[in-house]
């Protein structure tokens, strides 16, 4: 039995110019997407990095080692939150650190559950009600974007 032309010619339509463009364009368009979350990503880092130099950097240093204008007098000395994800197995502790942001996790420098010293900003109310709210949503957000910026700055292990 005789095949036809065709079929020797295999993958002759993987060759065309239809498919050639389709499979172009679909990687130039996964490359955009890319660029787009990457763009995002950047953008709630840098919301991030003001919050953390504006609520944390006085006792955590402007570079998150421990090292803050009023890390001298506090006890004990606040951490190095550069070395999070090597004090935790090489993995970004992700919940451990937004409980301890949130006020859930307790670290005694950072004051009572009711009045961290960052006050309000980082808290949503226990109650039933606070926890759907506009503000519960809004608090969430700043503990990522702050983590997010955490994240970024992580030592990798040598």
């Amino acid at each position: 039995m005789m095949q036809s032309r065709r079929e020797f010619r295999g993958n002759s339509f993987l060759k065309s110019p239809v498919w050639s463009g389709g499979i172009l364009l679909l990687i130039v368009g996964l490359g955009l997407g890319l660029g787009q979350a990457w763009a995002q990503e950047q953008d709630v880092i840098a919301g991030g990095r003001h919050l953390f130099q504006k609520f944390c950097a006085s006792c955590h240093g402007a570079r998150a080692m421990g090292d803050g204008p009023l890390s001298g007098s506090l006890k004990p000395k606040p951490a190095n939150l550069t070395k999070l994800s090597v004090n935790h197995g090489g993995s970004f502790p992700f919940w451990y650190a937004y409980r301890t942001i949130d006020g859930r996790d307790h670290i005694p420098g950072h004051g009572t559950r009711d009045m961290p010293v960052f006050g309000i900003w980082f808290r949503i109310p226990d109650d039933e009600v606070s926890i759907e709210t506009e503000w519960a949503d809004q608090v969430r957000g700043r503990i990522w974007q702050l983590l997010s910026y955490l994240e970024s700055i992580q030592e990798r292990e040598p």
